[in-house]
C-alpha cells in the first residue's frame, strides 16, 4: 500500500512537471520583411532571395532551437518605387518559398490583377496558400531559420524599374527550457 503511494505520487509530480513545461511557454509576435529590386528591359521578372531570419529577427535569434512553433499569419506587399508607364500591372506572378537548396518549392500566394501605380506605398494583404505558408512557418521554426524566398510576374508591358516589399507578420511560441 505504501508502494502504491509512492509510485502515485511520482506519477503526480512527473504529470504537474509536464504540465507546467507548457505554463512556461513564451507566445511573440514578429514581423520581417524583404524587397526584391526590378530593372529590366522585359516585362517580366524572377528572383530569388535567400534570407536568414535569425540574422534579421532578435527574437527567432534568441530563442533559436527553443522555439517549437512559427505560424505565419498574413504577408502584405506594396511598391515603395515605382518609374514606370501609369497602366502597368501584374498579369500574374507568385511569391514561393524554398529550403535553402531550392528543393521543395512552394507557393506562399499568387499574384495578378494589380495595377502597379496603385500599389505604390499601398499595403495589400494577399491571399495566402496553406502549404506555402506551412513550409515557411517550418523553415523559420527549425534551425538555421533560413530559406528562399522566390518572386516572379508578367506584366502587360515593360520596362520594368520598381522595388516590391514584402512584409510577413507571425507568431512564434517557444520554450526557454527546451
Amino acid at each position: 500500500m505504501k508502494n502504491t503511494k509512492i509510485i502515485t505520487l511520482i506519477m503526480f509530480i512527473t504529470l504537474f512537471l509536464f504540465a507546467c513545461d507548457d505554463l512556461l511557454d513564451v507566445e511573440e509576435s514578429f514581423t520581417f520583411s524583404k524587397e526584391f529590386v526590378i530593372d529590366t528591359e522585359e516585362h517580366a521578372f524572377d528572383q530569388a532571395e535567400l534570407f536568414d531570419l535569425a540574422a534579421d529577427v532578435s527574437i527567432i535569434d534568441e530563442y533559436g532551437s527553443k522555439i517549437k512553433e512559427v505560424k505565419i499569419e498574413e504577408v502584405r506587399f506594396w511598391l515603395t518605387a515605382h518609374n514606370g508607364d501609369a497602366g502597368q500591372q501584374f498579369e500574374s506572378g507568385s511569391l514561393s518559398v524554398s529550403d535553402t537548396d531550392n528543393g521543395s518549392v512552394r507557393e506562399i500566394a499568387s499574384l495578378g490583377g494589380y495595377n502597379l501605380q496603385n500599389l505604390l506605398n499601398s499595403p495589400t494583404v494577399l491571399d495566402l496558400n496553406n502549404s506555402g505558408v506551412n513550409l515557411l512557418g517550418e523553415l523559420a521554426e527549425e534551425p538555421p531559420h533560413r530559406f528562399v524566398l522566390h518572386a516572379n510576374a508578367t506584366f502587360n508591358e515593360g520596362p520594368l524599374d520598381f522595388t516590391v516589399k514584402f512584409e510577413f507578420t507571425a507568431r512564434m511560441v517557444a520554450n526557454p527550457l527546451n
